[in-house]
C-alpha cells in the first residue's frame, strides 16, 4: 500500500507478493558504516536494530512524507563530493533512527511471532553485540565459541546453530565472523593500538593467525587495510 515502511536487518529474508508497485526507496547500511559514522555503540543506543524483523507499517501521508524527505536528503549527500559526506549521512541516519523508534516502537513487541525461536535469535544477537563490545573495551580477553552462546541460553550448540540458520538464513559462524571483522576494521581505523593488541582484544592468541583470518575475509592484511584507511582520511 502507498505509505508503507518495512524495516529489517541483514541475514533475514522475507518475501511479499506485490500486486502493484510504482515507486520504492531502499536504504541500506553496513555495520562498519554505522559504527564509524553514527556511533561505536550504535546497537546499544538503538537496540531495535538487532530485532529479527519488523512488520510493515502504513503511515499517515504527512508522516510518510517525513521519511521520504530523509531518503532524498541521504541520496543527495550520497551523490555529493563533500569530504564530510559519510558523517552527514550518519547524522541524517541518526534522525531517521529516532523517527523509526518513535513511529515503530511505541507499542511494538520485538518477538511478535510469539515463538521460542525468535527469542533465541534475539538473545543471541544481543549477546553477540555485547560480547564484542566487551572484547574491544578489554573487559574480556577470550572470544566466545558457539558453545558459550549456547550455554548462556541453556541450549545444545547444535540446536542453537540450527535455529540461527533457519530463522536468519545465515549460519551462526557467519554471524560471529562478520562481527569479528567489523570490530577489527573499527579498531584498525579508529585507534593507534598495535595489530598485535587488536588481535589480543578480539581473542586471537597470535597476531599472525589474526592477520591470516582478516585477509581471508577482506583480501587485505590488517596492516594494509589500516594504511589504506589512513590515506583516505581527509
Amino acid at each position: 500500500m502507498p505509505g508503507t515502511i518495512y524495516f529489517t536487518n541483514p541475514g533475514h529474508y522475507k518475501s511479499y507478493v506485490w500486486q502493484q508497485i510504482n515507486e520504492a526507496y531502499l536504504i541500506t547500511f553496513t555495520e562498519s558504516f554505522l559504527k564509524e559514522n553514527v556511533h561505536p555503540d550504535v546497537f546499544e543506543e538503538f537496540p531495535f536494530l538487532l530485532a529479527e524483523t519488523v512488520n510493515p507499517r502504513v503511515l499517515d501521508p504527512d508522516d510518510f512524507v517525513e521519511f521520504e524527505n530523509f531518503y532524498h536528503q541521504i541520496l543527495k549527500e550520497y551523490t555529493s563530493n563533500s569530504r564530510y559526506r559519510n558523517k552527514i549521512i550518519g547524522n541524517l541516519f541518526v534522525v531517521l533512527l529516532l523517527r523509526i523508534k518513535e513511529y515503530f516502537w511505541k507499542d511494538y513487541n520485538l518477538i511478535y511471532e510469539g515463538d521460542r525461536s525468535s527469542g533465541i535469535v534475539l538473545a543471541f544477537k544481543k549477546m553477540l553485540e555485547k560480547h564484542y563490545r566487551d572484547l574491544g573495551a578489554g573487559l574480556v580477553d577470550q572470544a566466545f565459541r558457539v558453545q558459550d552462546y549456547a550455554d548462556a541460553q541453556q541450549l545444545h550448540p547444535n540446536y542453537l546453530s540450527n535455529v540461527i540458520k533457519i530463522k536468519t538464513g545465515k549460519p551462526i559462524g557467519a554471524w560471529i565472523t562478520e562481527k569479528t571483522i567489523a570490530q577489527a576494521k573499527f579498531l584498525l581505523r579508529n585507534t593507534t593500538i598495535s595489530i598485535k593488541e587488536i588481535a589480543f582484544k578480539l581473542g586471537f592468541s597470535e597476531s599472525n593467525y589474526f592477520s591470516h583470518y582478516f585477509k581471508k575475509y577482506t583480501e587485505l592484511t590488517p596492516a594494509l587495510y589500516r594504511k589504506q584507511q589512513d590515506i583516505s582520511k581527509p
